[in-house]
């Protein structure tokens, strides 16, 4: 059964469908407001768009995060999968598993070589619950470090309306405690950021993610030509300078295929290259937890210990000229990839157990 809901085009039983027909869709209040809605009532957010939208990277992330789906319309009326290009012929399709051969939509026939390369960062960092923490200090140095200026504005949705304030983010994310919304941050070079933070049983744990666009795709700036990309020098300078002046959980850095449209970086819907792995930055509770004995990780792969000898952080570059996936592969076996997802995992889950609380 489908009724009229305040906040989505559709409601069903298992999913909310939000109806945008901008070409530029950005995370408007409105978005906002539906994806926020979506995981309270537990729903499928679903965001129907043209198959010609430039998806920007605070809604694409976050649709992500909500574990949400595109599908776009084309210009006959047809509706696909926004993220494979498969033609669908009912919202459910979307997460029912594939059991058929469907055409795809003309724009995943090959992949996209044109547009900008990016690194795209994921960092976990910790801080004591006191009143003289502040929000965004990791923001301000990943953005800087990576060649995306200084922060300038901040905001919960689209257009983001406050001047950059980390005694004013803060302050709004302090009120939301034990867990925050996610908060969205943009740079002077129009670099996107999101942050959230959430009090856990051993402080505060800053949540960090953005995209830095670095040249275009497959020549990054600062790089000869065909050298490796996680030989760059601003990835360790940056993950380097964040295990200094931070608490790391676990940082990472990948590079990803981006496009850039009115100032907004985003995707279309279109085959494009997929993310990969350039640098992880492991802390030194986490090198405790798995186990890592540096001197063996140091004999098969770029490794450069960081801090103290005796609880070092360490930074791991993917600089050989192997494929970058091979690479992490590589990495994740010789740590036991098991542990190192129940890590990874560790940290989504201790934010989103105490983000019930207060989403209920």
């Amino acid at each position: 059964m489908h009724v009229l809901h305040p906040l989505a085009d559709e409601w069903a039983e298992d999913y909310l469908l939000f109806v945008c027909s901008s070409e530029r869709v950005t995370l408007t209040a409105a978005i906002r407001g539906f994806l926020i809605e979506a995981r309270q009532s537990q729903l499928r957010p679903v965001l129907l768009t043209s198959s010609t939208a430039h998806l920007g990277w605070f809604v694409a992330d976050e649709l992500r995060l909500s574990g949400g789906y595109w599908a776009v319309r084309d210009a006959e009326g047809r509706v696909f999968d926004g993220r494979t290009g498969r033609r669908i012929r009912s919202f459910p399709e979307l997460w029912a598993p594939e059991t058929r051969s469907e055409p795809v939509l003309s724009s995943f026939e090959r992949v996209v070589s044109e547009g900008s390369g990016a690194f795209f960062f994921d960092v976990f960092t910790r801080e004591p619950a006191l009143d003289r923490v502040r929000v965004g200090a990791v923001a301000e140095h990943m953005v800087a470090g990576l060649g995306g200026g200084a922060l300038v504005r901040w905001d919960s949705a689209e257009p983001l309306a406050q001047p950059w304030s980390r005694a004013a983010i803060t302050e709004r994310m302090r009120a939301q405690m034990p867990a925050s919304e996610r908060h969205f941050l943009r740079s002077e070079r129009d670099v996107p950021v999101s942050v959230t933070v959430a009090r856990t049983r051993n402080g505060l744990l800053e949540h960090t993610r953005g995209l830095v666009p670095v040249g275009p795709y497959g020549r990054p700036h600062g790089m000869p030509p065909r050298a490796p990309i996680g030989s760059h020098p601003a990835l360790t300078s940056t993950l380097t300078g964040l295990a200094e002046r931070f608490r790391v959980n676990v940082a990472m850095i990948s590079y990803c295929q981006v496009v850039e449209r009115l100032g907004s970086l985003g995707q279309l819907a279109e085959l494009r290259h997929a993310d990969a792995p350039v640098a992880v930055l492991i802390g030194p509770v986490a090198v405790r937890t798995l186990g890592i004995d540096v001197a063996e990780l140091s004999a098969h792969h770029d490794v450069v210990p960081l801090g103290l000898s005796r609880a070092p952080s360490v930074l791991v570059r993917f600089s050989s000229t192997d494929e970058l996936w091979r690479q992490f592969g590589s990495f994740a076996h010789d740590l036991d990839q098991e542990r190192l997802a129940a890590l990874l995992a560790v940290e989504f889950d201790e934010y989103f157990t105490a983000g019930r609380d207060v989403t209920r």
